[in-house]
């Protein structure tokens, strides 16, 4: 049986490389692929700018005719893109975190409730999760981040110097904030494809289930068919 590889359309920003990121080798059982997309940083992609959305498509064009079998991103404002570039393949894409809301929201007992952590909430916009595929007035989540952070700042350089312990304090700061102010989370979504690195620090401290970009990546590649391809 062919091995299955992931494709991740990354931004021009340096991603993290330290053991158990997203794009740090080892971090899937399975075979990873990377490309960058021209144009796309944190600066364009977290202020809405579309102009990305091209380049977007050609990559994603690009992986498919590699092999890989699905395709993430990795930043969950990535979300405003995401008919786009699945459009314009025929193998899975999930571009954003943001989409595993509905599944994890539906997992919460009653009187529960979800939280939301973001690289910069001042940003998240209800736009960003229509098309992910829900609302707030649908789904209501507490929605927090890390902007004002030493993390927040680095993340915008193009090579970031962020440390695991410097990320892992400022998304403690940043879930320790939302847990005061809304007690009945039970679980949290990671919109930031850095955070996976503070998950199970997270999970280990306070208790909650959390879902991340990692979650995503896992899940898009037991979805994908023998071959990749969307239906038949």
């Amino acid at each position: 049986m062919t091995k299955k590889v992931l494709g991740i359309l990354e931004l021009e920003n340096k991603p993290l490389s330290h053991p158990g990121a997203l794009c740090a080798d080892g971090t899937f059982a399975f075979e990873v692929r990377r490309l960058t997309v021209r144009g796309a940083s944190v600066q364009t992609v977290v202020s809405g700018d579309l102009s990305v959305k091209d380049e977007y498509i050609r990559r994603a064009r690009q992986l498919e005719s590699e092999g890989v079998d699905a395709i993430i991103s990795n930043c969950g404002f990535t979300s405003l893109l995401q008919d786009d570039v699945a459009a314009a393949v025929s193998i899975p894409v999930g571009l954003s975190s943001l989409m595993l809301v509905p599944f994890v929201a539906r997992l919460l007992p009653p009187g529960r409730s979800l939280g939301l952590l973001t690289y910069d909430s001042t940003k998240l916009r209800e736009s960003h999760f229509n098309a992910a595929g829900w609302s707030t007035s649908e789904i209501p989540v507490a929605i927090g981040g890390i902007e004002g952070s030493d993390s927040w700042r680095e993340f915008a350089e193009p090579v970031p110097n962020i440390s695991p312990e410097m990320l892992v304090n400022d998304v403690m700061a940043a879930t320790s904030a939302l847990l005061l102010a809304n007690p009945t989370l039970s679980a949290l979504v990671f919109e930031c494809a850095g955070f996976p690195l503070a998950t199970q620090t997270v999970r280990m401290q306070t208790g909650l289930a959390v879902a991340d970009f990692v979650t995503l990546g896992r899940m898009l590649m037991d979805i994908a068919g023998a071959d990749g391809r969307l239906g038949r």
